[in-house]
This record gives C-alpha cells, sequence and structure tokens, in this order.
C-alpha cells in the first residue's frame, strides 16, 4: 500500500509542476502587432473602436476589427506608408477630404506606435489612400 499512496502523492506534484511550467511558457500567438483603431467620422467623437493583433501576417482571433483576411499582410506590405510622418515643410495641396480621422495606438511589429490619420490636406489624403485598407475598415 505505501508504494501506491508514494505514487499517489507524487503523481499531483507532477501534474502541478507541467501545469506551473506550460502556463509560465510564452505563446507562440503572441501578437507582434497590436492595435487599438479608434474611428471618428466627425473628426473628433470616437464612434467604433476595434483591435487589430497580427502575429506576422496572421490575424488573431483577439482582432475585432472588420477587415479582409490579409489584412496583416498588407500592414506589413505598406508598412512605410503606415508608418511614415509627414515632414512638416513639405508643400501640400489645399484639397479638403472630409472630417474623418483614426487614431492609431499601441504596438507595429512590437515598436510602439501612436499616430492619427486625416484628410485635411493633399499630403494627408494620400497618406489616407495608401493605408484605406485599413482604414476605411471602421466606417
Amino acid at each position: 500500500m505505501r508504494v501506491q499512496r508514494k505514487a499517489l502523492i507524487k503523481s499531483p506534484a507532477l501534474l502541478l509542476v507541467a501545469l506551473i511550467v506550460s502556463c509560465a511558457a510564452p505563446s507562440s500567438q503572441s501578437p507582434e502587432t497590436h492595435l487599438l483603431i479608434s474611428f471618428k467620422p466627425d473628426g473628433a467623437n470616437i464612434a467604433s473602436e476595434y483591435i487589430l493583433d497580427c502575429s506576422g501576417d496572421l490575424v488573431l482571433d483577439t482582432s475585432t476589427l472588420p477587415a479582409d483576411a490579409d489584412v496583416c499582410s498588407q500592414l506589413n506590405e505598406q508598412a512605410a506608408a503606415f508608418t511614415a510622418s509627414l515632414n512638416p515643410a513639405t508643400p501640400c495641396t489645399e484639397i479638403y477630404g472630409g472630417p474623418q480621422r483614426v487614431q492609431i495606438t499601441g504596438t507595429f511589429k512590437r515598436q510602439p506606435f501612436d499616430s492619427e490619420f486625416s484628410r485635411t490636406n493633399g499630403c494627408l489624403i494620400n497618406q489616407w489612400e495608401r493605408v484605406s485598407f485599413l482604414l476605411d475598415s471602421g466606417f
């Protein structure tokens, strides 16, 4: 009987150790990109917010953005347009494309990201159009 008791005692201990180790292991699906996307159709008030979580080109199940399945792939391909900041000295046409704005915060490829996109002049309209696959999905 003693042998069985030792086996029963060791078995739960091994199970507990295995459980702790599996919980501590990093998930292979942790997002490289985690973005909170806030849509402001009138330019001021948030009408909707979505989360986009990507692991490489894969959209994770935690994403709520109503976008195509290849949105993470497109985002990675258009990274330069997405992350570009406009030089204030750049001359832009004074074309007004509408009041809508999109605020995006979080991490992009594990780097902090915080940017606002708008359509208030020709340069910003051009930037918007290059990443419209992402920005137009919430309107």
